[in-house]
């Protein structure tokens, strides 16, 4: 009779949630403390979606300043939600009408959400509630809304194992939080904040947590990093090379805080490989590039601290030059680890290193010597001109170094892995182990900032 009862009742109040969300005002967070979490959108969008909770359910409003509580559900350990006519339709597991339309702004949580309830969607279990957006073409956007901590929690373990030292977690909790919270609203026009893949951070809900990652969002509660008053975008990848680079080096603007810092505690990360000439016009055909048939490939610019800037591919119908990010975008980010790299000659063709002036160009074969700044000349090898730890040796002056590759594959020989701004997360984990606290691992890698 009860479930009875609240179904009638239901019907009777409204046929949509709207009315429900006046009865209970909750004092809940602002939009700093909580975000949406793209779960389900784009070609992964729904049609249908269970939902489960063993406490019964609790139906809420969402807005810019927080949440307001509605009608609990009590009653109902499993609702069945469609998209049908351009609405959000919810069912009870018999098909009874629960409510002609979710609306955009409403979410269903577990009815124990204030005690650390959990909701399975589709039986994957999350924190928090979840809420649906209907698309054009009648498919569903789903979507995590939670707290920003328990968000933390199900993000920390997918960018950092768990293993790891503590310090290292939670310098990794703290940069976590901080790109977080910058991201708010940066997938708005799907309906939600940030996805749940590497294009923001990987997320996997109540199913990627761990005690260990759990304890290290705990002890940095609510901590983010700010520069000159503002937080910041705590930008972080795998492994420097030796050297983290400015924001300007990779992207289009400067930051005071993501300054380059010569990384002595940077494990050894070496890679290497090698694609034809025909894999590299396959690539640049799919990025819109027009090159013809391949003749060279060619390394035409580095920065100070020995990452390539320019990459230019010369084919019979155009000479393409890829700059910075866009060499790894465009050749695939997994394949072209880090911009850390040097060219051999693969299995076919010639290869070497050449210095012009720009009139004429002679290659350099055997030993050359470098002029450092305070006269010392130094003997050295042309396949030791840059060191693994990627320090460029010296500028020559009125003169850039190319490294040319004129057959039918080239070979990439790098160091490191990912974009090389802000924190290196294998070295985190190298001071980390080395005694150094969280908060002097995040003040080393950017520049400038406070903990707050």
């Amino acid at each position: 009779m009860k479930k009875e009862f609240l179904t009638v009742t239901l019907i009777m109040l409204t046929l949509t949630l709207t009315a429900f969300f006046s009865v209970f005002e909750v004092n809940a967070a602002g939009t700093s403390e909580y975000i949406k979490v793209g779960l389900k959108y784009s070609s992964t969008a729904v049609t249908s979606a269970t939902l489960q909770s063993e406490e019964g359910f609790q139906l809420i409003l969402v807005d810019s300043s927080g949440f307001s509580e509605g009608m609990p559900l009590p009653a109902y350990t499993t609702i069945q939600v469609a998209s049908e006519n351009g609405a959000v339709v919810l069912r009870d597991e018999s098909g009874t009408l629960l409510s002609s339309d979710l609306g955009s702004a409403g979410c269903i949580m577990p009815l124990d959400y204030q005690d650390d309830g959990v909701i399975r969607l589709d039986n994957v279990p999350y924190r928090g509630g979840i809420m649906f957006r209907v698309n054009s073409n009648g498919t569903m956007n789903v979507i995590n809304y939670l707290s920003m901590e328990h968000y933390i929690y199900g993000v920390l373990n997918s960018e950092l194992h768990y293993s790891n030292p503590k310090e290292a977690l939670k310098a990794q909790a703290v940069a976590a939080r901080s790109f977080g919270s910058l991201s708010i609203g940066k997938h708005s026009s799907d309906g939600f904040d940030v996805c749940a893949t590497t294009h923001c951070q990987v997320y996997k809900g109540y199913s990627g947590e761990y005690p260990a990652t759990n304890q290290a969002v705990d002890e940095t509660s609510g901590e983010v990093i700010y520069s000159q008053g503002n937080p910041v975008n705590a930008f972080y990848f795998k492994n420097s090379g030796g050297y983290t680079q400015n924001a300007e080096d990779v992207w289009s603007s400067a930051q005071s805080y993501l300054k380059s810092v010569k990384d002595p505690y940077c494990p050894s990360y070496p890679w290497s490989i090698s694609l034809t000439f025909d894999n590299i016009k396959q690539k640049l055909e799919a990025a819109g590039y027009s090159p013809g048939t391949i003749e060279s490939v060619a390394i035409s610019g580095k920065n100070s601290v020995g990452y390539v800037c320019d990459l230019q591919i010369k084919g019979s119908s155009n000479t393409i030059t890829l700059k910075k990010e866009q060499i790894r975008n465009v050749l695939g980010a997994t394949v072209v680890k880090s911009l850390l790299f040097d060219l051999g000659e693969g299995t076919s063709g010639s290869g070497g290193v050449f210095i012009s002036n720009g009139k004429s160009t002679a290659a350099l074969n055997t030993d050359f010597y470098v002029i450092s700044g305070d006269n010392k000349i130094t003997k050295q090898k042309t396949d030791s001109r840059y060191c693994s730890n990627g320090t460029k040796l010296t500028s020559l002056t009125g003169a850039t170094m190319t490294q040319i590759v004129t057959g039918g594959t080239v070979t990439f020989i790098g160091y490191g892995y990912g974009h090389g701004v802000g924190m290196p997360q294998d070295s985190a984990v190298e001071m980390a182990k080395q005694g150094f606290a969280y908060d002097e691992i995040l003040k080393y890698y950017y520049t400038g900032i406070e903990i707050k």
